[in-house]
């Protein structure tokens, strides 16, 4: 599976295309039929008082009133509202929610905290999104319809008439004499921990009560997870959101606390901290002879191959995305002796919460002889959705059980017929290492699924974090293989 910046980009959202959308399908005309709000009061993107129309750039098409608001009509309004004002049909199943653009208040941008963005940041956004969040790259529509989109949302607010953009100029990048050395000390001086942990975990003493510019609680970012950055993952991104500041989420411009040469330093030791993702749809389990690892420092696990699987909160009863997550991502390796299975999970928790709402991992199977295709974690149980063999792993009691369970209840609390597992999990510094061990055929608990040798075993994650109650991840679905990897492949 490649492993390219835009790979890593699309592949999460893709996975879980199928519990963004239920219901039928809203239509451009139904949400403007839908909608008697008027459309925003600000910048006419033809008033010649704009930088748009003062100084277009070559190339670029002559104004177009009519097709920006079709565009955005077309392709934005379901998620940031007919008016802009970020209450679409979909407002609530996202989380960060989408803008209201109404407020001229946008986070990535290129020009100094408190001023507006470019027109150049906001085509960039409308053509490469922003990773990790709803926000989808619109490389498909044509150029002109994402310049007119730039002058329409320019329109929904009138900052950008009130407010000249006044873009930041960043030092010149030191390439390969930056000191990495340096840029740890920034990162303590600036008390960048606080938030972002030690490692960049999100796990720092003040991440659990940060709430952004409109009230709602945000949680900060993970550094080590690149593909998860919106700004970009890039040393020169990372310089520039330093440099500018995140408005609106609690990230300030340090623009005038560090020198241009310290932010270079500080950009190079945050890229520094990220970790290069494995995405995979197909885990092959190295095989081994003899006993299996019982802990995660056994050396065997660096020839196993890893597969990283994103996870997402799942949506309240009412479709609301309620509170912002903690858990982006399960690694996953598997080795077996012909026997039985030993899987290593790692995921980033912000918190260790052993007691109250522990945390907790569950990883699920498909029993024998089950009927129909489990599609999304998302909607389980649905009506006339099967029965789930999973086995769960609790903080509170440091074991882990199998079971059938027919609901995230019985997952939880299992009933029934259920059959220990040996396990053994570590945390330090904001992630969970936990290892599992099963048998290929269980006698117990009664319609245990059997982790095929030749064939392809599905399995998929639900994960809780007791420090960010009310909420648990899903993952998609991942095919596990027992089959003797291609000679070409890569171990992690």
């Amino acid at each position: 599976m490649p492993s390219s910046p835009r790979w890593c980009q699309l592949l999460p959202a893709l996975w879980f295309a199928t519990a963004l959308w239920t219901g039928e399908s809203v239509h451009a005309a139904d949400l403007s039929a839908a909608s008697g709000k008027p459309r925003g009061t600000g910048a006419s993107p033809a008033s010649p008082a704009t930088p748009v129309a003062a100084g277009r750039q070559a190339g670029r098409p002559a104004a177009d009133p009519v097709a920006g608001q079709a565009a955005y009509t077309q392709s934005c309004a379901r998620c940031h509202g007919i008016s802009g004002k970020g209450d679409g049909v979909d407002a609530k199943r996202f989380y960060p929610r989408p803008r209201d653009l109404t407020m001229g208040v946008y986070k990535f941008r290129s020009t100094a905290s408190g001023t507006p963005p470019t027109d150049e940041d906001l085509f960039r956004t409308i053509t490469y999104g922003l990773p990790g969040s709803n926000m989808p790259d619109w490389q498909q529509l044509d150029e002109a319809t994402r310049w007119h989109l730039v002058d329409d949302l320019k329109s929904l607010s009138t900052v950008f008439e009130q407010t000249p953009p006044a873009p930041v100029t960043l030092g010149p990048d030191p390439g390969p004499t930056h000191d990495l050395a340096k840029g740890k000390t920034v990162y303590a001086q600036l008390g960048c921990a606080a938030c972002h942990g030690l490692s960049g975990r999100a796990n720092g003493t003040s991440a659990a009560g940060l709430v952004d510019d409109w009230g709602r609680p945000i949680r900060p970012a993970n550094l080590a997870l690149g593909w998860n950055y919106r700004g970009g993952q890039t040393p020169r991104d990372i310089a520039m959101r330093l440099t500018a500041g995140i408005d609106g989420a609690g990230m300030p411009s340090y623009a005038e606390a560090i020198s241009p040469e310290d932010a270079w330093h500080l950009a190079y030791y945050v890229a520094s901290l990220q970790e290069l993702p494995q995405w995979r749809q197909i885990l092959h389990a190295l095989r081994v002879t003899g006993e299996l690892p019982a802990s995660a420092d056994d050396p065997r696990w660096a020839s196993a191959e890893r597969a990283d699987v994103p996870v997402r909160n799942v949506v309240t009863p009412d479709g609301e995305w309620a509170r912002p997550p903690t858990v982006r991502m399960v690694s996953l390796q598997a080795v077996h002796n012909g026997e039985a299975v030993a899987f290593r999970l790692t995921w980033d928790d912000p918190t260790h919460e052993p007691e109250g709402a522990p945390d907790r991992l569950a990883l699920f199977f498909k029993p024998v002889d089950t009927q129909g295709d489990v599609v999304t974690l998302q909607a389980w149980p649905y009506h006339g959705a099967p029965a789930l063999d999973a086995w769960v792993w609790s903080a509170g009691s440091g074991t882990a059980v199998e079971t059938i369970a027919p609901d995230v209840e019985r997952v939880v609390a299992p009933t029934g017929s259920q059959a220990p597992r040996a396990s053994a999990a570590t945390y330090g510094d904001g992630r969970w290492r936990l290892i599992v061990q099963r048998p290929l055929h269980p006698d117990a608990p009664a319609e245990a699924a059997t982790v095929a040798v030749d064939g392809f075993t599905s399995i998929a994650f639900m994960v809780w974090d007791g420090g960010n109650p009310d909420t648990r991840a899903v993952s998609a679905w991942l095919d596990l293989s027992l089959r003797e990897a291609s000679p070409h492949r890569t171990k992690h």
